[in-house]
């Protein structure tokens, strides 16, 4: 009995480290993305999507990485990851740590066999003019970007945007707090390839 609890529990645990958050998007970013962020499918589909991003996410979970669910019928994989895990401090320039964050996601995306098309949004505290934030926002992002099309990423399958700080997490009033606002969020729409495998359930 103690063994079936101790098993149920790990398993439970596990579990919850993947992606089983559900993390909306705001309206701003939903009017922006568009139909980029856009994915349905029937439910079966749905639910055999979600349930492979919750495994990938146990396997790709580090020490930085955030992983939730989100968009639409929750299809979407979310990865959030500290602007300080992938930049040096006011500046744009993805570092080798950061290029090493990322390497793990460009499998779904990178070549015949991409099965999503990937949204790059990077984002600030409000510590600096808004013209400014959004210019190192943007120019983050865009490095993110053209890194992955010299992995072999199509332009066509990643997209990039500066938000500088209109989309917080938290009120930017103390140092932990503008910290967590200081981030890169990733996000792996899926594409035709990956439905069609998915209502095959070949996935």
């Amino acid at each position: 009995m103690k063994k079936h609890l101790i098993l149920f529990l790990s398993i439970f645990t596990f579990v919850n480290v993947g992606a089983q958050t559900f993390e909306r998007l705001s309206e701003y970013e939903s009017n922006l993305y568009g139909e980029s962020a856009y994915v349905s499918g029937d439910y079966t589909t749905m639910k055999t999507i979600r349930a492979y991003w919750i495994s990938e996410s146990g396997k790709l979970k580090n020490r930085y990485s955030e992983f939730a669910l989100c968009g639409n019928a929750e299809g979407v994989l979310c990865v959030t990851l500290p602007a300080r895990a992938l930049f040096n401090p006011n500046d744009t320039t993805l570092t080798n740590n950061g290029e090493n964050l990322i390497r793990p996601l460009l499998k779904f995306i990178t070549g015949e066999e991409a099965i999503a098309t990937c949204i790059i949004a990077c984002h600030s505290d409000n510590n600096g003019a808004d013209k400014y934030l959004s210019a190192v926002t943007k120019s983050r992002a865009d490095n993110i970007r053209r890194w992955a099309m010299k992995q072999g990423v199509a332009p066509a399958s990643v997209s990039s945007y500066g938000l500088g700080s209109k989309v917080s997490r938290n009120n930017n009033d103390n140092i932990k707090n503008r910290e967590q606002n200081r981030r890169v969020t990733i996000y792996l729409v899926p594409n035709k390839k990956m439905l069609k495998l998915a209502k095959k359930g070949k996935l």
